[in-house]
């Protein structure tokens, strides 16, 4: 069985304590680590790394703890879909992945018989998810987690505000390369663009020139560029650069993306 796990536990003691949870429950269990350096609590990236990352995988349980909830009443949740149980705090984090999945029965977590005693209030990562996923690999049936429930917050990535020649949109990731992710489909924006066509990126008090293209080359070395990415989601990117160092852009904030006089 394969077990994955996204938290903004950074490479810190939390994920080795995770881990050997696990692995004290099945030894032969394959662990995947998704992403550990989600900015911390922020709900919406880990949301994104869920998303981008678990229709990948043949059928796997998917931990996600980014959980500035934690210790307090919000509920925790087994998401069964389609390939996959998602597992972790009700606050949106494992929704947009299920739904693309396909949810076929949410469980809020009520059994504490499937739980590691005594739980902590501020690890519930160790203490209550990472037992659940592990009672899951060896057999435990969802039903016994506890109840149906119909009413999970589901956090989506928002929608862009339409504007006459573009967008106002948030930034949902940006990566490593400093590509700047935001929650624009990317089918609207080739709806709406040319490959080719000038944009103008406002970002603060920046107002940027950048081309939308297929792919980063296609753009001039070190220019800002607009580009459908992987994910599925516009995304503001430079050929050899870092459009985040760019732009200032971070994960929450709000980007104009607009059409330019070409």
């Amino acid at each position: 069985m394969i077990v994955t796990l996204t938290t903004d536990f950074g490479a810190s003691e939390y994920v080795a304590a995770m881990k050997g949870v696990l692995l004290s429950m099945d030894k032969d269990l394959r662990i995947v680590d998704v992403r550990h350096d989600i900015a911390p609590g922020n709900v919406t990236e880990g949301a994104f790394a869920l998303f981008t990352t678990a229709p990948h995988f043949p059928f796997a349980i998917h931990v996600g703890v980014v959980d500035p909830g934690v210790g307090t009443e919000r509920r925790g949740l087994a998401v069964v879909c389609e390939g996959a149980i998602f597992v972790g705090p009700d606050n949106g984090l494992l929704m947009p992945a299920a739904k693309r999945m396909g949810v076929k029965d949410v469980r809020e977590l009520t059994n504490p018989a499937y739980w590691r005693h005594p739980v902590h209030p501020t690890f519930h990562g160790r203490d209550v998810f990472a037992p659940v996923a592990g009672h899951l690999c060896t057999g435990t049936k969802v039903a016994d987690l506890g109840p149906s429930i119909h009413d999970p917050v589901d956090l989506g990535f928002g929608t862009p505000e339409t504007t006459s020649d573009g967008w106002r949109a948030t930034v949902i990731s940006v990566d490593r390369f400093g590509n700047v992710v935001t929650n624009v489909p990317g089918p609207e924006a080739e709806g709406r663009w040319a490959y080719g066509a000038p944009v103008r990126i406002e970002a603060g008090r920046r107002t940027l020139a950048a081309l939308f293209v297929r792919t980063y080359a296609n753009a001039p070395r070190g220019a800002l560029l607009l580009t459908v990415g992987s994910h599925g989601f516009l995304e503001i990117a430079a050929n050899g650069d870092s459009a985040a160092r760019m732009t200032g852009l971070e994960p929450l904030a709000s980007v104009l993306l607009s059409g330019a006089p070409s």
